[in-house]
């Protein structure tokens, strides 16, 4: 039997590499963690997911840099799918607050993922597996698929990437819009 690393495992490989190459050049950043197939999930709403990467970076709050890769077999609905699906787990809320006290609600990510996050983590989507071309229609097709979404969330090919060209923003972080979006969960 022939064990081997598969695509998606090396183009994730290749997007950490890339990243710590050209946005953490010149010595002064360095990536002070890293996990791959992080899972997020919300037992409460059935959401689960698994992020590609999720990269820790040495600030006062040990800010984290999420990155999901698209190595060009999905489709384009299921692409735009994946990234909502990061923003109901940004929209979720949790009530904290003894029965019969004056609680208040918390986003889930900030009190059972991310705690020393002021805000959500920055979403990275990578497009890779295909012609720079196709790469680019992936990206202004997945711009209109999430083009009100309430993340922040930076595109970008890996050949782009390994170039240092610059990320299309295509989400900013909007946590009022997020919490119309997604209603409070009711207090005990």
């Amino acid at each position: 039997m022939k064990a081997g690393f598969g695509p998606h495992g090396v183009a994730v490989t290749g997007t950490i590499l890339a990243y710590i190459d050209t946005i953490l050049d010149g010595g002064h950043e360095y990536l002070t963690d890293w996990q791959v197939e992080v899972n997020h999930a919300i037992k409460e709403t059935g959401l689960s997911f698994n992020t590609d990467a999720v990269l820790a970076l040495p600030t006062k709050t040990s800010e984290v840099r999420l990155f999901e890769l698209d190595n060009g077999t999905m489709s384009q609905a299921r692409l735009a799918q994946e990234v909502r699906d990061y923003e109901r787990y940004a929209g979720h809320r949790v009530w904290e607050g003894a029965r019969g006290t004056n609680g208040r609600t918390f986003p889930f990510w900030q009190r059972h993922r991310y705690t020393r996050s002021e805000s959500l983590p920055r979403l990275h989507v990578v497009l890779a597996g295909k012609a720079e071309h196709l790469l680019d229609n992936r990206l202004q097709a997945l711009t209109a698929d999430v083009h009100s979404i309430a993340i922040a969330v930076w595109v970008n090919t890996l050949p782009r990437l390994k170039r240092g060209e610059p990320w299309h923003e295509i989400g900013v972080d909007d946590p009022d819009r997020r919490r119309q979006r997604y209603p409070e969960p009711v207090g005990r």
